[in-house]
């Protein structure tokens, strides 16, 4: 056997072993693509007309609405510089209110459904998480058919390349090609897809592989020269108790003084502290949500509003840094909606990748199928031709 057709046998194993878990990946990826922007257009009309002029009312004024509103606790606050953007107070997964930023006054759940839609898609993306249960053994299931991903992709790109480099046989891998029909049209599918989106997926897989396990994120520290982070054990921590609703106002100073932080801010997203939290975190963005280069953390006082820490991305190491551009790299969003629709785009293709493997071994089968049938038919009228050739030299 050659080398080549062994890698073949290989791809082929290995993608009907992977090929459902890794079309469920596909699947979920493609809905989450552009959430931001399916989101915003759901909740278009909670866009707020006419901003109110007058001097605003504190931050605290609006978690205090937002938490009579929904009955409840809030865990953060996202403030946005574009007035005509309402703030968002979150009420743990998918629930959200949105507020007037300046008056205070309460907008609504805005897309609540859909939020919850897309959180419990992520979930299931990421965990394989359902109704808020993670299953841990499917979930490294899941990490293990990523491996076996970038195997399928690498080991695609060398079966790409014909055993004889003419354009003859380049072309019908590089377009699709109308008119064909059954195995023909399946090759042509699989071979074009696999050529155009084979480096986005492999980003998309090998960034993946760094998120899932802690000897990737350890291996990226390293190539980027930098010592790696402790692993943290992924515990479900108790939730301490929340900050009650008469310390809010406590809050005010060190918002305020978050806001004057950075002028260039588009969005602030605060973390509401629990009662016994000396600090407050928040995380600025220059950018739009999805690139971070334009992301920075602080962390100020509860007391006073102290600045504790501030660090923009270029005080990161450079392994923090790589860290930040994988996890953004693995959605797109780190290009902006160029990025997002290229790996949307990546994520049908695979899906089209898939399909085309499965009816591909599939044919494959049903092919052998009927030549051994054929071989067998053969078989059996060569034996009796043998026996009948005795009886009539006889006679």
């Amino acid at each position: 056997m050659t080398l080549r057709r062994a890698i073949f046998w290989l791809h082929l194993c290995a993608g009907l072993l992977v090929g459902l878990v890794i079309a469920f990946l596909a699947m979920t990826g493609c809905i989450l693509a552009f959430q931001p922007q399916i989101v915003g257009w759901a909740e278009r009309g909670a866009r707020i007309v006419s901003p109110a002029t007058a001097e605003c009312v504190a931050p605290s004024v609006l978690l205090q609405n937002a938490a009579n509103y929904a009955h409840g606790t809030p865990t953060t606050l996202t403030l946005y510089s574009d007035n005509h953007h309402p703030a968002e107070i979150a009420f743990g997964a998918g629930s959200v209110v949105l507020a007037e930023s300046c008056d205070g006054h309460v907008i609504g759940n805005g897309a609540g459904k859909l939020r919850g839609f897309f959180q419990a898609v992520r979930d299931l993306h990421r965990w394989v998480a359902l109704n808020g249960v993670r299953h841990e053994t499917l979930r490294q299931i899941k990490n293990i058919c990523v491996v076996a991903f970038v195997f399928l992709i690498v080991s695609g790109m060398v079966l790409w390349f014909p055993r004889k480099f003419a354009w003859q046989h380049v072309r019908p891998t590089l377009f699709f090609r109308a008119k064909l029909r059954g195995r023909a049209r399946d090759w042509n599918w699989h071979m074009v897809c696999g050529f155009w989106m084979s480096v986005p997926l492999l980003v998309i897989a090998l960034s993946g592989i760094v998120m899932a396990y802690g000897w990737a994120n350890a291996l990226l520290f390293r190539a980027a020269g930098s010592p790696p982070p402790p692993e943290r054990a992924e515990a479900e921590l108790r939730r301490p108790k929340p900050l009650p609703a008469a310390k809010l106002p406590l809050l005010d100073i060190s918002i305020q003084r978050a806001l004057a932080q950075d002028t260039a801010w588009k969005s602030i997203q605060m973390r509401l502290p629990a009662e016994k939290d000396q600090n407050i975190a928040f995380t600025l963005d220059d950018g739009d949500g999805g690139q971070p280069q334009y992301r920075a953390q602080l962390v100020v006082a509860r007391k006073d509003g102290r600045v504790v820490r501030w660090e923009p991305f270029s005080a990161n190491s450079r392994g923090r840094q790589w860290r930040l551009y994988a996890r953004f790299l693995h959605t797109g969003e780190v290009f902006g909606i160029a990025g997002r629709s290229v790996a949307a785009a990546a994520m049908l293709s695979t899906l089209v990748l898939v399909w085309t493997g499965f009816a591909l071994a599939w044919r494959r089968l049903i092919s052998w199928k009927k030549h051994n049938e054929v071989r067998a038919k053969l078989v059996r009228e060569l034996e009796q031709s043998a026996m009948a050739a005795p009886k009539t030299a006889r006679s």
